[in-house]
């Protein structure tokens, strides 16, 4: 009964994949006070649950709107979750999210920091709202619909608040080798999953 909860849980994991970006937190939470530090974990939480769970409801219904078919996205979300994952695999997309970082400043507010780049696209990137929408076409507004489908999103993103609440402490005890090899794991996995999105879209569009 909740294999789909879990296998919604271990995408929202792959899609998010908060472990890779522990040491960009802890390079922006180092720099701020305790009270910043949760004010940021607390607003990013919001902006990204609201995010992805408008996007898990209402994703399927705006694909309809635009004319365009669930295989159809399915095909091409499963080719951009692969280009993802061959990122991930070869390390391309942390060097990518660092770069984001690179130029922020203490001009900026925790405010404007928590939007971007920490909630869009660090954390509700391409990647999560990809997967937001093709967990979409099985939502039917009832509570068991919202654990299964939702839930699994929400509580990776409490973790992850709850990993930039804690970046300075868990930055001193992760080895860059270590987040390396799990990134790459995740990698696999995205990739894989990402075939299996394209040939169900292809079943779908046959």
């Amino acid at each position: 009964m909740h294999d789909v909860f879990f296998q919604n849980l271990l995408k929202a994991i792959v899609a998010i994949d908060p472990i890779s970006l522990i040491p960009i937190f802890t390079a922006i939470t180092t720099t701020i006070s305790l009270k910043e530090t949760i004010k940021l974990s607390v607003i990013v939480f919001i902006i990204c649950s609201f995010l992805l769970t408008f996007f898990c409801i209402y994703g399927n219904n705006f694909l309809v709107y635009m004319g365009v078919s669930l295989g159809s996205f399915q095909i091409v979300g499963g080719l951009f979750l692969l280009i993802i994952s061959y990122e991930m695999v070869l390390e391309k997309r942390v060097k990518r999210k660092k770069n984001l970082t690179t130029n922020l400043s203490d001009e900026y507010s925790i405010d404007s920091i928590a939007v971007f780049p920490i909630s869009i696209p660090l954390i509700a990137g391409p990647s999560a709202i990809t997967l937001s929408v093709l967990i979409s076409k099985n939502f039917d507004y009832t509570l068991e619909s919202f654990y299964f489908n939702i839930s699994p999103i929400i509580l990776i993103l409490l973790v992850t608040s709850i990993i930039i609440f804690l970046s300075k402490v868990i930055g001193n005890f992760f080895n860059m080798t270590i987040l390396n090899i799990i990134q790459r794991i995740f990698g696999l996995i995205l990739g894989a999953l990402a075939i299996q999105f394209v040939i169900n879209g292809i079943k779908l569009e046959l």
